[in-house]
């Protein structure tokens, strides 16, 4: 609904003078105080700067133009002491009464002496704030998209589409908490018919002023009555962008100006920011990302990051720069070289099994996994609306390798460019994972299951569930692949190898030093059979010595044994918190049949080497076994079967 059938013109209010205004509350009305900034004060948005550079980039990519890249440029500003009263009176003077008020709701006032800081962001590339200005109202007209409307006039309501990044219209509220006034002024060129727009707002707790309530939110406007309208003026514009260095040459888009931003807001912050969770738009081409210090200002395109890559200790600093390295290979693929699976039956909850494969692809994948290979897999899936009769055919990207250096593991997910930090599922140390979705169908399928900050996907999403069939487990299904494919890629072969242990029940029992002979029994008939038990001991310590050695460990006969195995089974296994160590091995630790893992012998024959196992056939009392390359930093378990 709009306005346009009243009586005062636009022209009647170009005339007025912006101010400050604050709806004065009724009697009898509920008090509610907002609660919109709680939404981005997660675990993972570990500082304002995340937030604020997440929320920002997110809404111009929301509102790009076109195919080229969109730029947003971070500036941090301050005017000095002497320009700083006559300004601030002439945008703030209104605004200072509601936010000196009692129960306004901040913790510190800016200082009078204190020069007026600010942050400009500004996005490049976008259409600005469309949409008729007068709209109030959409409960009966949803057929029109409306940009300024849902921004200026909605919290936690929106009309984005649905592979939109923002979904639950709270992102702008990081503007007003990142300023210590919760303010913030916003200007908007508009792409299709070119007008120029400036409003502010403000968000406080109810409060008194003179003794009047007022609600929490507040404009900087010219008004109809009680509906807050942009200035188009041209000279209100002209001064405002000249006071803080506005100047967008009359390109559509978006300018924010926070007037004294939060003290943990600062340049190399910010810089860290962006590139921690816009790395891959960026390596893409599809966002460039500026940010200016006063005289300095850093580019962070798809070149320069390369070269920020390659000469700078950053990325080490901030665990980055495997990922990186891992993303721009994953943006280097073609079709061709993706390894594709097959899409699980579509209305049953779907699985990651050996089944999806392709005969022999499984192997070849896993040979290529274990050579430390980089593997580019397309996982095929559906997604069903319940309100639909067929699924929707969609899929997704991953992207593996391995890495020794990890300590952990370590997976990423990226939905439309923004990594979704909080959701993560490979558990296995060594592997990285990266999970790229940009198919339209599976990008709005996650986007529903996503938090207001954009950092899980919740399968438990009251709403989300209800909207689709199998939705839990399909989202399961896609947050569990990397998990699920590593488990495949690693699993021992089927089938059983009939010669892997055919010594280990037929043990030859020959003192050594007396070549050929049998040992005795306890009466002397040479009947080996009472000595079977000797040679089936589990520890083996009456016969073997282990001395360790840097990065490993010898075993030898020990001095003291008379009689030696001739078939010797030796496992290791890193030692765990809980549980037996050898059941918890797996491959991604250590294979004695690969680097760096180092196997020798002397005076013995060495017969099986593979995973965690050597078995060895003793010819010689003097044999020396030496195992090497192990992590230094992991205690070792070793177990010896004669």
């Amino acid at each position: 609904m709009s306005i346009s059938g009243r009586s005062r013109t636009g022209a009647d209010l170009m005339t007025q003078t912006p101010t400050w205004r604050f709806r004065p509350m009724q009697p009898g009305e509920i008090n509610v105080d907002p609660i919109e900034g709680q939404f981005f004060t997660t675990e993972v948005l570990t500082s304002i700067n995340d937030a604020l550079v997440r929320e920002a980039i997110q809404n111009s990519l929301d509102a790009a133009a076109g195919d080229g890249p969109v730029t947003v440029r971070f500036s941090f500003r301050s005017l000095n002491t002497q320009n700083s009263q006559p300004i601030r009176d002439r945008y703030l003077a209104g605004l200072k009464p509601h936010i000196q008020a009692k129960n306004a709701g901040l913790p510190e006032i800016p200082a009078a002496s204190e020069s007026l800081s600010f942050i400009l962001i500004e996005d490049y590339g976008t259409r600005g704030l469309q949409g008729d200005v007068t709209q109030y109202d959409d409960l009966e007209d949803e057929s029109q998209r409306n940009d300024f409307y849902y921004f200026w006039r909605n919290i936690g309501r929106t009309r984005k589409g649905d592979t939109d990044l923002g979904r639950w219209g709270l992102g702008k509220t990081v503007f007003q908490a990142a300023s210590r006034i919760n303010a913030f002024f916003g200007l908007t060129i508009r792409g299709d018919d070119g007008k120029k727009l400036l409003m502010g707002q403000s968000v406080l707790k109810i409060h008194k002023v003179d003794g009047r309530r007022f609600a929490p939110y507040g404009y900087f406007a010219v008004f109809d009555e009680h509906l807050a309208l942009p200035v188009d003026s041209e000279a209100v514009i002209a001064a405002f962008c000249s006071h803080f260095s506005v100047d967008r040459a009359g390109s559509p888009g978006l300018s924010i100006l926070v007037p004294y931003p939060d003290p943990e807001l600062h340049p190399k912050a910010c810089i860290k920011s962006i590139i921690k969770h816009y790395f891959f738009p960026i390596l893409s081409g599809a966002l460039t990302a500026e940010v200016h210090d006063g005289e300095k200002a850093y580019s962070l395109d798809a070149s320069s990051l390369q070269r920020l890559f390659k000469k700078n200790p950053f990325f080490e600093r901030i665990g980055l720069r495997g990922v990186v390295e891992l993303a721009q290979w994953a943006l280097g693929q073609k079709d061709a070289d993706f390894e594709r699976l097959k899409e699980p039956p579509p209305g049953r909850a779907p699985k990651l099994r050996s089944d999806l494969f392709e005969k022999g692809q499984l192997e070849r994948l896993s040979e290529r996994f274990h050579q430390k290979q980089r593997i580019a897999l397309h996982l095929p899936i559906s997604v069903q609306l319940r309100n639909r009769k067929e699924p929707t055919h969609t899929g997704f990207s991953l992207f593996l390798e391995r890495d020794d250096a990890l300590e952990k593991a370590e997976d990423h997910f990226i939905r439309q460019g923004i990594t979704v930090p909080e959701v993560t599922s490979l558990k296995h140390k060594g592997v990285r994972a990266l999970v790229s979705i940009t198919d339209r169908p599976l990008s709005t399928f996650l986007g529903d299951a996503e938090n207001p900050a954009h950092t899980e996907w919740e399968r438990n999403n009251k709403p989300f569930k209800q909207r689709y069939l199998l939705g839990p487990t399909t989202l399961g299904y896609v947050k569990t692949s990397p998990r699920e494919i590593v488990k495949l890629l690693t699993q021992p072969l089927k089938g059983r190898d009939e010669s892997l242990l055919q010594h280990l029940f037929s043990l030859p029992q020959t003192p050594y030093g007396e070549e050929g002979a049998k040992p005795k029994n306890k009466e002397g008939t040479g009947d080996p059979a009472g000595e079977e038990k000797t040679f089936i001991d589990v520890a083996g310590a009456q016969y073997l010595q282990l001395y360790p050695i840097k990065n490993g460990f010898k075993l030898v006969k020990k001095s003291s044994a008379k009689l030696l195995p001739r078939i010797i089974i030796v496992q290791m296994a890193y030692e765990v918190r809980g549980g037996n160590p050898f059941k918890k091995y797996t491959p991604l630790d250590f294979n004695v049949n690969r680097p760096p893992i180092s196997v020798t012998v002397e005076g013995a024959l060495l017969m099986v080497c593979q995973n965690n196992l050597l078995q060895i056939e003793v010819k010689r009392p003097d044999f020396v076994l030496t195992v090497t390359g192990f992590d230094p930093h992991r205690d070792l378990r070793i177990k010896t079967t004669p």
